[in-house]
């Protein structure tokens, strides 16, 4: 199944594009949201595999919206300016309809967002065992950081987690506790990690095992992964909690 967010100030436009998507038993509508501020917090609980956005909303536009979604997220745009159709691809939206949605073109769309579901499926996640194990040897990488052109060495034995913000991401350092944005993909950090002491335990989270503290249990959508005192915690939605119990009770 695939979960689906739609985005749109205009109700009307998002009762039909929910209407039009019943007709496909492969998504699912999570979450339906009219305004930037409604979309940046449900972007967190509901974890959608694609959003659908209208491009000109109220307060700004939905581009910026984009550092926000995990790196799996995939993004159609719906809108009815097609002016900005060669932007939405240059930011690497899977596809752009223009209102009013034919159906036959949105099942066009709603194809190629299955196709790339299989291929997320067999993409392996890092097993994350054995959980109890430190690295054994001091590994350095020298990161950029967001816009500044600077670059930092980051030890990975002392990051706790790191979680995509698309062609960025947040990263929760131990000691002394502090959290970065890098100018480096998810994809880029994976590379690096060690499998026997990190857990990819969504598309866009990845944390240090041996690090966890506890854990904390806010909501059904939410719960709090702590790493000792001062380390900002990593909130989790109810998916990716549901795969970091299994790997802690397997340890």
């Amino acid at each position: 199944m695939i979960a689906a967010m739609l985005v749109d100030d205009e109700p009307l436009a998002n009762a039909g594009m929910r209407e039009l998507l019943s007709a496909h038993g492969e998504i699912e509508v999570t979450a339906v949201v009219g305004s930037l501020a409604e979309a940046r917090s449900a972007l967190r609980a509901h974890q959608p595999d694609v959003v659908f956005l209208d491009v000109e909303m109220p307060g700004g536009d939905t581009f910026s919206l984009l550092p926000e979604l995990d790196e799996a997220t995939r993004v159609v745009f719906v809108t009815a300016h097609e002016r900005y159709a060669v932007d939405a691809f240059a930011v690497g939206a899977i596809d752009y309809l223009v209102k009013p949605v034919d159906p036959d073109r949105l099942a066009e769309t709603v194809r190629r967002l299955a196709d790339r579901a299989r291929d997320d499926a067999d993409a392996p996640l890092l097993s994350g065992e054995p959980i109890s194990e430190k690295l054994t040897e001091a590994a350095r990488v020298a990161v950029p950081l967001r816009e500044s052109g600077l670059k930092a060495v980051v030890d990975l034995t002392d990051i706790c987690w790191i979680e995509s913000l698309r062609n960025y991401t947040r990263v929760a350092m131990h000691t002394p506790p502090r959290l970065l944005i890098f100018r480096r993909r998810l994809s880029e950090w994976l590379a690096d990690l060690p499998e026997a002491t990190f857990a990819r335990i969504s598309r866009s989270e990845v944390l240090q095992l041996s690090l966890v503290t506890h854990t904390e249990w806010k909501s059904r959508s939410e719960t709090h992964v702590f790493f000792g005192d001062g380390v900002e915690p990593m909130i989790l939605g109810r998916a990716s909690t549901q795969r970091l119990n299994a790997l802690l009770a397997n340890g």
